[in-house]
């Protein structure tokens, strides 16, 4: 806010996490341009819904309560073009409300103020216009004294539009004085590579705290309003006329938003994908890098461990496989699943043949059909195998296979799209001759590939067994663990606009081993591993029983004729 009065200020960039009051900044920059120094403001929402209902729960009720905000704007009617939902005029100017989505809102206005408010929800274009932030920008350009603000919490890198802003700022960070040593520096995450930041002690998030990075005293978090209070704004790069600024959910006063809460919900979410990306956007405020560090081949095969192929975990108890098809083979793994998603791999192979013909099928049927055991001598089986329908030329013959082996066996079908559920709500695939489904027809299942690649390589990366952790036996040849690594995502140009894509970055080519952890994770989630009571299942079912005495037999009664 001192930012914007200040007449150096042209553009203001915000880049910030959720619970530091940016809506309301805007909401008093609206209300000082009313009241104190009248003149006309553009507000730009990502969608025309969102402007409309930030023009009722927080305009309206700001004009309605601020008492010298009273009376200088009339009141909204439908009849009355000159105030309306979207449109509010007072002496001096007028506030406008449009969506990005929406090319005819920025016709037609010439404004000194615009406001963009959560530019990384925005649409890659309103409409056939082009980027909404030129658009709104231009509308400025009569006025020597304009104020552009640009907020929102940040997405993807490289796809996120705040922190492109941010960084042709002059970057300011909030740094705050150590209550021990007065180092002024700024509040970070940390982590196990850092010597400083939010820290707690193992499997205890409640009680964490910060590391001052000079004196490395324990900070608590009843330091912390005194230590924000006597902050100041530290900016990292020559200022140009734009000022920005960062800042994250360690700084917040909210109740929720304490040191051991932000600890708490990343453990809750670090072996999530999806998860993770919330908590890193919208608590640490900064982008989320999807491919993160591609996983090292080798360094997975080093950790292999000691337990034997076609042995089921006493900890994993439910078994799925996923089925990678090609023109002359079958390539098929098996997974035991435990508490937390964490797996073991139990089985590779690769079936040759082609799937054409019936007797690679019949080979399939063999593995899909064995019992796998335990250390305690108890019997498992596949509860779920998922297909790959193929690449076209092999789809009938997968649906011919598991027409016939339903509902444990099912075809499905890979989805490129960002965000895709990692398994969707399947569809008839066979048809009468009039068109209508089988009731009891072949089903084709949608599977999100690329969230279910974005969770496997998070999960590859964990350092030690646990929740979403991933263990493989001693004796896996290199090429399998190549092929589980073989790509990674990748940012291309299509029309000028940015994509984010998986693609193969090995010489091979091949892939199968990561497609079968694809599916046979899909065929796990299919039955219900997320929804599982792991302590009843697991004392339930294996916990040693005590063999009962024999009932004595009782002696045959003399049948009286």
């Amino acid at each position: 806010m001192d930012a914007f009065t200040d007449p150096a200020v042209e553009r203001i960039t915000v880049k910030k996490s959720a619970r530091v009051g940016y809506t309301k900044i805007l909401n008093h920059i609206i209300g000082y341009s009313i009241h104190h120094h009248p003149r006309s403001v553009l507000v730009v929402q990502p969608t025309v819904d969102d402007a409309q209902g930030y023009s009722k729960d927080e305009i309206a009720p700001m004009l309605r309560d601020t008492k010298v905000l009273q009376g200088l704007v009339a009141e909204a009617k439908s009849r009355d073009s000159a105030n309306t939902i979207l449109k509010k005029s007072y002496p001096g100017g007028s506030l406008l409300l449009v969506g990005s989505n929406s090319p005819r809102g920025f016709r037609r206005i010439s404004v000194p103020i615009v406001l963009f408010d959560e530019v990384n929800g925005y649409p890659v274009s309103a409409g056939v216009e082009g980027d909404q932030i030129k658009l709104g920008t231009k509308r400025t350009e009569w006025f020597w004294d304009r104020k552009i603000v640009i907020g929102s919490t940040p997405s993807i890198k490289d796809l996120s539009k705040v922190t492109e802003s941010f960084l042709l700022s002059d970057q300011r960070y909030y740094h705050v004085p150590c209550p021990f040593c007065g180092e002024m520096q700024p509040f970070i995450f940390g982590g196990k590579d850092h010597d400083e930041g939010i820290k707690w002690p193992d499997g205890k998030p409640q009680d964490a705290y910060y590391l001052c990075r000079k004196c490395h005293e324990k900070i608590q978090h009843s330091k912390k309003y005194q230590m924000v209070k006597r902050g100041q704004w530290v900016a990292e790069k020559e200022f140009t006329g734009h000022a920005g600024f960062f800042l994250w959910a360690a700084y917040s006063f909210a109740p929720n938003a304490k040191w051991s809460n932000i600890a708490e919900e990343f453990l809750m979410s670090k072996s999530n994908p999806e998860l993770l990306k919330t908590f890193v956007n919208t608590w640490l405020g900064e982008d989320f890098e999807e491919e993160g560090n591609q996983p090292e081949w080798s360094k997975l095969k080093a950790r292999c461990e000691q337990y034997q192929p076609l042995a089921v975990p006493v900890e994993a108890p439910i078994l799925s496989a996923g089925v990678d098809v090609q023109h002359n083979r079958l390539a098929v793994s098996v997974y035991a699943w435990g508490r937390g998603e964490e797996c073991w791999l139990v089985y590779h192979i690769e079936i040759a043949g082609n799937p054409l013909h019936d007797d690679v099928w019949l080979q399939l049927d063999q593995l899909l059909g064995r019992p796998f055991q335990m250390p305690s001598g108890e019997v498992r089986h596949i509860l779920s195998a998922g297909v790959d329908s193929g690449d076209g030329n092999t789809t009938q013959a997968v649906r011919n296979y598991c027409r016939l082996r339903a509902p444990k066996v099912f075809a499905l079908k890979g989805a490129s799209t960002m965000g895709k559920p990692v398994i969707g709500i399947p569809t008839k695939q066979d048809v009468t001759w009039k068109g209508e489904k089988i009731e009891n027809g072949v089903e084709m299942w949608p599977i999100g590939t690329d969230t279910a690649k974005s969770t496997l390589y998070m999960r590859l990366n964990l350092a030690s067994a646990g929740p979403g952790f991933i263990h493989f036996y001693i004796g896996i040849p290199d090429e399998y663990f190549m092929q589980l690594t073989a790509e990674r995502i990748v940012t291309r140009f299509v029309k000028g606009y940015p994509v984010r894509e998986w693609h193969n970055v090995r010489g091979n080519k091949r892939n199968e081993a990561l497609d079968c952890w694809v599916y046979a994770y899909a065929a796990a989630l299919r039955v219900g591993i997320a929804y599982l009571n792991w302590d009843k299942l697991l004392l339930n079912e294996f916990k040693p029983k005590t063999p009962k005495a024999r009932p004595k037999k009782k002696p045959q009664r003399q049948r009286k004729w």
